[in-house]
């Protein structure tokens, strides 16, 4: 009977060992499947670009990713082990090491695809949603959005602007996947880890492609009309619209050039730049209140600047930030073992 009961008990244990296990793996396991797809359309439509792409963000994404999540992990390590901090970083290592490089591989992969389709888009749908986008701006705001914004932001905030929307939201991106990566909650990290493919592939390929357009700032010189002469004007009247005006040209010749450039593509409708800032909002406001209310500042600052420079119309994102938490809610599959507020970075 004994040898009985201690046999179940065993199993028991056994069976939630192999559970647990495979809860761990599901979110690695969904981000190689459907990084894996991604790649292998983007590499079929365009193999040359799509490896260029990979080297590129590989070379760029990863350093930075490796820097930012040393100093990440070794704050933690202090702040919550002070008297073993390298003990508790062997830990982490141990325990989200490899699952940790399998993400970083996959978002290399993932992104590159990103990257590859979307400089090809205008191949399949030619640009033809701005005058109606441009018009459910206007309808929705009493007037262009654009107007309002840079009526009350003086001429001195454009590059602090450009700080937030460029480098800082890709610290961000980067800062919140490797944060996704070592975190101790499997559904959290699911729960991210899914809406950040569906965010790619729905917003980011799909989407894209339906409501293909080029944004404001590209508007006059797609269509050949004046109707955004005013923010092109005002834009260039700022400091700091060189760096702004270079990012534009250099796509606008992507473009008309047809040649195969890293990170090269225009798309307005919806914006990836506010989708993953709403998402990193909904995973912070996660782990800690006070992230989370920093987070969804960010979040409406980077909504605030994609009408400001021009790169997108106000509705793009709307229709963002509404997916974004479809997303979210669609991909939460709470566990009642899991304390998915405990942080380790």
């Amino acid at each position: 009977m004994i040898m009985t009961r201690h046999f179940q008990v065993s199993t028991s244990q056994s069976f939630n060992s192999i559970g647990r296990m495979a809860a761990s793996m599901r979110p690695l396991a969904g981000l190689s499947i459907s990084c894996g797809g991604y790649a292998i359309v983007a590499f079929g439509i365009a193999p040359t670009l799509y490896m260029r792409n990979l080297s590129a963000f590989a070379w760029q994404f990863l350093p930075a990713a490796f820097v930012l999540l040393s100093l990440g992990l070794l704050v933690a390590a202090i702040v919550r082990r002070p008297a073993a901090p390298f003990t508790y970083l062997a830990d982490i290592i141990r325990r989200r090491g490899g699952g940790a490089l399998g993400i970083a591989a996959g978002m290399c992969i993932g992104m590159a695809a990103f990257w590859t389709v979307k400089f090809n888009i205008p191949h399949a749908v030619p640009f033809y949603a701005d005058p109606a986008l441009a018009e459910i701006d206007r309808t929705l705001h009493f007037g262009d959005p654009w107007r309002w914004v840079h009526s009350i932001m003086p001429a001195a905030a454009m590059p602090p602007m450009l700080v937030v929307y460029f480098p800082l939201w890709l610290l961000a991106f980067i800062g919140c996947i490797a944060l996704a990566a070592f975190h101790p909650s499997d559904r959290l990290r699911s729960r991210y880890l899914l809406s950040f493919i569906a965010t790619y592939a729905v917003l980011g390929t799909m989407l894209a492609a339906l409501g293909a357009s080029v944004g404001p700032i590209f508007y006059d010189q797609f269509l050949g009309e004046g109707r955004f002469a005013d923010l092109i004007l005002t834009l260039k009247q700022k400091p700091g619209a060189s760096y702004h005006f270079f990012v534009a040209d250099r796509l606008y010749a992507a473009y008309v050039s047809g040649a195969e450039d890293v990170f090269a593509g225009i798309s307005a409708m919806p914006s990836i730049h506010v989708a993953v800032a709403t998402l990193n909002a909904l995973f912070l406001t996660q782990i800690n209140r006070w992230l989370g209310v920093a987070a969804w500042a960010f979040a409406a600052l980077t909504l605030f600047g994609s009408v400001y420079f021009g790169w997108h119309y106000a509705v793009d994102g709307y229709v963002s930030a509404a997916a974004v938490l479809l997303f979210w809610r669609l991909f939460d599959a709470p566990r009642r073992d899991e304390q998915s507020s405990d942080v380790t970075c």
